[in-house]
Protein backbone atom coordinates (compact mmCIF):
# COMPACT_ATOMS: atom_id res chain seq x y z
CA UNK A 1 0.00 0.00 0.00
CA UNK A 2 1.26 3.50 -0.93
CA UNK A 3 1.75 6.09 1.96
CA UNK A 4 1.77 9.93 1.41
CA UNK A 5 3.22 12.49 3.29
CA UNK A 6 0.10 15.19 3.29
CA UNK A 7 1.52 18.81 3.93
CA UNK A 8 4.55 19.35 6.16
CA UNK A 9 5.57 17.38 9.74
CA UNK A 10 3.66 18.51 12.68
CA UNK A 11 6.55 20.00 13.67
CA UNK A 12 10.30 19.45 12.97
CA UNK A 13 10.45 16.45 14.66
CA UNK A 14 6.72 14.90 14.17
CA UNK A 15 4.49 13.85 11.35
CA UNK A 16 0.76 12.41 10.18
CA UNK A 17 0.58 10.50 6.85
CA UNK A 18 -2.11 8.75 5.40
CA UNK A 19 -2.90 5.66 3.13
CA UNK A 20 -3.94 6.71 -0.19
CA UNK A 21 -6.98 4.16 -0.57
CA UNK A 22 -8.65 1.67 1.74
CA UNK A 23 -8.38 1.23 4.32
CA UNK A 24 -7.94 4.72 5.17
CA UNK A 25 -5.36 4.08 7.97
CA UNK A 26 -3.33 7.24 9.67
CA UNK A 27 0.40 6.82 10.38
CA UNK A 28 2.14 8.96 12.76
CA UNK A 29 4.57 9.83 15.19
CA UNK A 30 6.83 12.27 17.23
CA UNK A 31 9.30 12.64 19.50
CA UNK A 32 8.65 13.99 23.06
CA UNK A 33 11.37 15.49 25.31
CA UNK A 34 10.13 13.44 28.50
CA UNK A 35 10.16 9.93 30.35
CA UNK A 36 8.35 7.52 28.60
CA UNK A 37 6.70 6.51 31.76
CA UNK A 38 4.73 10.24 31.80
CA UNK A 39 3.84 9.96 27.99
CA UNK A 40 2.45 6.65 29.17
CA UNK A 41 0.39 8.28 31.91
CA UNK A 42 -1.01 10.96 30.14
CA UNK A 43 -2.23 8.77 27.13
CA UNK A 44 -3.63 6.13 29.34
CA UNK A 45 -6.01 8.22 31.93
CA UNK A 46 -8.87 9.51 30.56
CA UNK A 47 -8.66 13.03 32.83
CA UNK A 48 -4.68 13.55 31.24
CA UNK A 49 -6.46 12.83 27.81
CA UNK A 50 -8.34 16.30 27.85
CA UNK A 51 -5.01 18.15 28.27
CA UNK A 52 -4.05 17.28 24.95
CA UNK A 53 -6.70 15.82 23.17
CA UNK A 54 -7.61 18.30 20.25
CA UNK A 55 -10.49 18.02 17.67
CA UNK A 56 -11.35 20.04 14.15
CA UNK A 57 -14.33 22.23 14.78
CA UNK A 58 -14.25 21.91 18.97
CA UNK A 59 -13.26 24.00 21.14
CA UNK A 60 -13.69 22.11 24.50
CA UNK A 61 -13.15 18.82 25.16
CA UNK A 62 -14.75 17.13 28.60
CA UNK A 63 -13.43 13.09 29.53
CA UNK A 64 -15.25 11.66 31.84
CA UNK A 65 -14.48 7.94 33.22
CA UNK A 66 -17.48 5.53 32.47
CA UNK A 67 -18.94 4.39 35.61
CA UNK A 68 -17.47 0.39 37.15
CA UNK A 69 -14.74 0.79 34.39
CA UNK A 70 -11.42 1.21 34.78
CA UNK A 71 -10.58 1.63 31.22
CA UNK A 72 -13.98 2.93 29.34
CA UNK A 73 -14.52 6.70 28.64
CA UNK A 74 -16.31 9.16 27.10
CA UNK A 75 -15.12 12.54 25.48
CA UNK A 76 -18.01 14.83 25.00
CA UNK A 77 -17.13 17.43 22.60
CA UNK A 78 -18.46 21.30 22.71
CA UNK A 79 -18.00 23.91 20.23
CA UNK A 80 -19.71 27.79 21.21
CA UNK A 81 -20.86 26.22 24.43
CA UNK A 82 -23.11 23.59 22.41
CA UNK A 83 -23.02 19.97 22.62
CA UNK A 84 -21.45 18.66 19.52
CA UNK A 85 -21.16 14.82 20.31
CA UNK A 86 -19.58 12.48 22.07
CA UNK A 87 -17.05 9.30 21.52
CA UNK A 88 -17.27 6.42 23.36
CA UNK A 89 -13.95 4.90 24.18
CA UNK A 90 -11.50 2.23 25.40
CA UNK A 91 -8.28 2.30 26.75
CA UNK A 92 -6.24 -1.26 27.16
CA UNK A 93 -2.33 -0.89 27.80
CA UNK A 94 -0.49 -4.28 26.53
CA UNK A 95 3.16 -5.22 26.33
CA UNK A 96 5.32 -2.61 28.34
CA UNK A 97 4.49 -0.01 26.49
CA UNK A 98 1.71 0.15 23.77
CA UNK A 99 -2.02 1.80 24.55
CA UNK A 100 -4.79 1.01 22.22
CA UNK A 101 -8.12 3.19 22.25
CA UNK A 102 -11.30 1.73 20.37
CA UNK A 103 -13.33 4.63 19.65
CA UNK A 104 -17.15 4.98 18.89
CA UNK A 105 -19.24 7.82 17.85
CA UNK A 106 -22.65 7.42 17.02
CA UNK A 107 -24.33 10.82 16.23
CA UNK A 108 -25.80 13.52 13.17
CA UNK A 109 -22.50 14.57 13.06
CA UNK A 110 -20.30 11.15 12.25
CA UNK A 111 -20.14 7.52 12.46
CA UNK A 112 -17.58 5.59 13.00
CA UNK A 113 -16.05 2.92 15.03
CA UNK A 114 -11.84 2.86 14.61
CA UNK A 115 -8.92 1.10 16.82
CA UNK A 116 -6.16 3.63 17.23
CA UNK A 117 -2.34 1.95 17.76
CA UNK A 118 0.42 3.70 20.04
CA UNK A 119 3.57 2.30 20.78
CA UNK A 120 6.21 4.06 22.73
CA UNK A 121 10.28 3.72 22.65
CA UNK A 122 12.38 4.70 24.85
CA UNK A 123 15.19 7.01 24.20
CA UNK A 124 17.97 8.65 26.43
CA UNK A 125 16.04 11.21 28.31
CA UNK A 126 12.97 11.55 25.28
CA UNK A 127 10.90 8.73 23.91
CA UNK A 128 9.62 8.25 20.43
CA UNK A 129 5.54 8.00 19.80
CA UNK A 130 4.63 5.75 16.87
CA UNK A 131 0.66 5.76 16.08
CA UNK A 132 -1.49 3.61 14.17
CA UNK A 133 -4.95 4.55 13.40
CA UNK A 134 -7.19 2.48 11.41
CA UNK A 135 -10.93 0.69 10.53
CA UNK A 136 -11.94 4.63 8.85
CA UNK A 137 -13.72 3.79 6.52
CA UNK A 138 -14.33 6.86 4.17
CA UNK A 139 -12.11 10.02 3.25
CA UNK A 140 -14.69 12.30 5.78
CA UNK A 141 -13.70 10.17 8.87
CA UNK A 142 -9.97 10.33 7.63
CA UNK A 143 -9.30 13.49 6.95
CA UNK A 144 -11.10 14.26 10.59
CA UNK A 145 -9.37 11.97 12.31
CA UNK A 146 -6.05 13.19 10.74
CA UNK A 147 -6.51 16.76 11.84
CA UNK A 148 -7.15 15.55 15.16
CA UNK A 149 -3.95 13.51 15.12
CA UNK A 150 -1.95 16.59 13.86
CA UNK A 151 -3.46 18.84 16.64
CA UNK A 152 -3.35 16.55 19.52
CA UNK A 153 -0.01 15.04 18.76
CA UNK A 154 1.34 18.92 18.66
CA UNK A 155 -0.44 19.31 21.97
CA UNK A 156 0.70 16.48 23.79
CA UNK A 157 4.20 17.08 22.68
CA UNK A 158 4.61 20.53 23.63
CA UNK A 159 2.64 19.80 27.28
CA UNK A 160 5.33 17.11 28.21
CA UNK A 161 8.41 19.00 26.63
CA UNK A 162 7.73 22.25 28.40
CA UNK A 163 6.26 19.93 31.78
CA UNK A 164 9.66 17.79 32.04
CA UNK A 165 11.74 20.76 31.56
CA UNK A 166 10.12 22.50 34.41
CA UNK A 167 11.22 19.47 36.43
Amino acid sequence: MASAEICSPVSASSSVRVLESPPFDILGGTRIEAETRRVLYALAMPEYLEAWLQFPDINRIECHPEERSYDRFRIDLFSSRERKGCIHGSCLLSMPNRVTYILERRDAAMRFKSVAEIWLFRGDRYCTLRLRHSGLESVQEREWHLSMWRLSLEKLRAILNLADRAN
